[in-house]
């Protein structure tokens, strides 16, 4: 029984669709059928009044007042011959010359008629003297070109309406047979196509899965797309990746999975991306672009590509330290220049004591500052940097001292994030104190505690933000103006992510101008360790 009126219902619903497609398409047809139909009679009782208009002669029996009446035979001729309903053709007084009606000859048309004014027309006449028509109007030329009359010939609806009975007959006997041929060629099909239709489907869309799959997690890009509502709805293993997540977070928000910050704020677009935006995480530099996604006009959700950037960071953190050295080594050059300069003229004016002397104190101040700080630093390539960033200085009316009360060749730190540290807050600190009123900057280097070890620097500049000093640490931010296609904001937030990866700190006050203060740990060294154990 159950499987009885299983079957029951499929064949109620096939015949269903079927007669509600067919019923449908019927309709469509019969009213475009019919519409056409419309179109034609206005077109064939327009052509009528035109080939009467045409005839040769009807103008001069017009101008002579037709006294034997030959127009009317010629328009009850042309009627029967044409299956008109009506053909009057009138003066250009719109004075009837013919008229199936013999009382109405000689009594004028009603209304205004536009023929008269050269126009060629159809309507529907509701108000005929024969009853409603479709009727078509057309003026009648002279040979010198002058409107002499006018001609309307119309076909009555009533005689339409038998033409379309028939059209409407044969839709309803050409309906059932399309009827009858729909269901039995449905019944045919669905018993061919039943046995592997499904199987194929599962085939191709499992084959399109498998690709879509493979092509998503195979990209070197990493890509989210998000809902309207910000929950994940796909994730590749680039992204889980680069954003340190699993493929879990699927229909997660991105509030939920990402901590509160500048990454999560490109993520949710409350920051506007426009151009592709750099962002740092502890341990990756990432391009982040959003683009919303749009079903017609509506928003249905949004993509996220991201980029990894990390070892191209890197390159440019190389790049920004042989620039320094490059130049430093340009500032050395051109103050080595001016000393000469100064040299060869006292030479010049034959003072050999003062040339001298000049010489010996030119040659004492840089060995002496150069040894020194190579040796209280323990570092040569801290020191290097440090001794072109005060020629720079210098150069820049900037003066900046170095103050060394602690090595520092035993930080835990790489020796490349060391050199990216102290030269970033070196820089800044110049540009910050270039052009006030005194400016200095200090460079400090003192233990602090047992474990810690403390770099600072300070400068005579503006300072930093007073309500949110930190925020000159989130990659984006800068005073700067904008580099073109660069991205600016990058310096101090590089500073403190290697900080951080040394398991160090970094804060910045204001005291007269700002302030970093970098504490790095002091590596633990084996025989330490030994002790400790």
């Amino acid at each position: 029984m159950k499987n009885r009126n299983v079957l029951l219902g499929v064949v109620s619903n096939r015949l269903f669709v079927v007669t509600v497609a067919v019923l449908v398409g019927l309709l469509m047809s019969y009213h475009s059928a019919r519409s056409n139909q419309e179109a034609q009679d206005e077109l064939r009782v327009l052509a009528i009044a035109k080939a009467t208009a045409a005839i040769p002669g009807i103008p001069e029996l017009l101008a002579s007042g037709d006294p034997q009446r030959k127009l009317n035979d010629l328009a009850t001729t042309l009627t029967k011959s044409t299956d008109a309903s009506y053909i009057v053709i009138a003066d250009a007084k719109a004075i009837r010359f013919s008229h199936p009606n013999p009382k109405l000859i000689g009594q004028r048309l009603d209304g205004d008629q536009p023929a008269l004014l050269g126009r060629s027309y159809t309507t529907i006449d509701v108000k005929g003297t024969l009853g409603i028509s479709v009727n078509g109007k057309t003026p009648i030329y002279n040979g010198k070109g002058k409107i002499v009359g006018l001609v309307s010939a119309g076909i009555l609806l009533s005689k339409l309406a038998g033409e379309g009975s028939v059209l409407f007959h044969g839709f309803l006997f050409y309906g059932f047979g399309l009827l009858v041929g729909g269901l039995l060629a449905s019944e045919l099909l669905v018993r061919l196509a039943r046995g592997r239709k499904l199987k194929e489907e599962l085939v191709d869309i499992t084959t399109q899965f498998q690709e879509r799959e493979a092509m998503l997690h195979s990209i070197r890009e990493g890509v989210i797309t998000l809902t309207p509502t910000e929950s994940i709805s796909l994730v590749n293993d680039e992204a889980c990746r680069l954003l340190e997540i699993t493929p879990a977070v699927i229909g997660k928000t991105i509030g939920e999975v990402i901590p509160l910050g500048r990454l999560r704020s490109l993520l949710t677009g409350q920051v506007a991306t426009g151009d592709d935006q750099q962002v740092l995480t502890d341990k990756f530099s990432i391009i982040i672009s959003r683009r919303p996604v749009f079903y017609g006009e509506k928003a249905i959700g949004s993509v996220v590509t991201l980029r990894d950037r990390t070892e191209h960071v890197g390159l440019l953190r190389e790049l920004e330290s042989v620039k320094n050295f490059s130049e430093a080594l340009r500032s050395q050059q051109h103050e080595f220049a001016n000393r000469i300069h100064t040299l060869n003229g006292l030479l010049e004016l034959e003072k050999y004591q003062e040339a001298m002397e000049y010489l010996g104190e030119v040659a004492s101040v840089q060995s002496n500052m150069a040894e020194d700080l190579n040796i209280k630093l323990g570092n040569t390539l801290i020191a290097a940097l440090l001794m072109a960033k005060v020629t720079i200085a210098r150069e820049r009316g900037v003066k900046m001292s170095v103050e060394v009360a602690t090595s520092i060749d035993d930080l835990h730190i790489d020796q490349n994030a060391l050199v990216t540290v102290v030269g970033n807050l070196v820089d800044n600190a110049i540009d910050a104190a270039s052009g006030t009123p005194r400016a200095e900057v200090v460079v400090h280097f003192v233990q602090v505690s047992a474990e810690y070890k403390s770099i600072t620097v300070h400068d005579s500049g503006p300072g930093v933000p007073e309500k949110n000093p930190h925020v000159v640490f989130e990659d984006g931010f800068s005073t700067k103006p904008s580099r073109g296609a660069g991205h600016r904001g990058l310096g101090l937030a590089i500073v403190q992510r290697l900080i951080r990866q040394s398991s160090g700190t970094i804060t910045v006050t204001n005291e007269g101008g700002a302030t970093f203060d970098a504490r790095i740990p002091i590596a633990v060294t084996e025989d330490l360790v030994g002790v400790h154990s």
